[in-house]
């Protein structure tokens, strides 16, 4: 997995490729630790091809930093596969996800 964070005003986006699963969960978790002082933040998951539980925990545990300080949270660029998770979770209801 890889991850490539950007900054634009007070948006930061993630851009997240390959698995994010029970491996990679922890790395993902460390680099978003830092929000880089952004308010609001995108996740990018175009190159995300499979997610697990550990990955759902991690994307969750983010919304909640990112709305417990009022900013907005999406993630976009989801695949099929991926939004079927997000939707078995029921977490397509609680923050916006989007396939564009």
């Amino acid at each position: 997995m890889t991850i490539t964070k950007k900054t634009d005003g007070d948006t930061l986006t993630v851009v997240v490729d390959g698995w994010l699963d029970t491996m990679t969960a922890p790395k993902f978790q460390e680099e978003v630790q830092d929000l880089c002082g952004a308010k609001n933040v995108v996740l990018d998951f175009g190159g995300v091809e499979y997610i697990s539980s550990a990955g759902l925990r991690e994307t969750v545990a983010l919304y909640r930093r990112v709305a417990a300080q009022g900013g907005a949270f999406s993630v976009r660029k989801v695949s099929a596969g991926v939004m079927d998770v997000f939707t078995l979770t029921g977490f397509d209801r609680k923050f916006e996800i989007r396939a564009d």
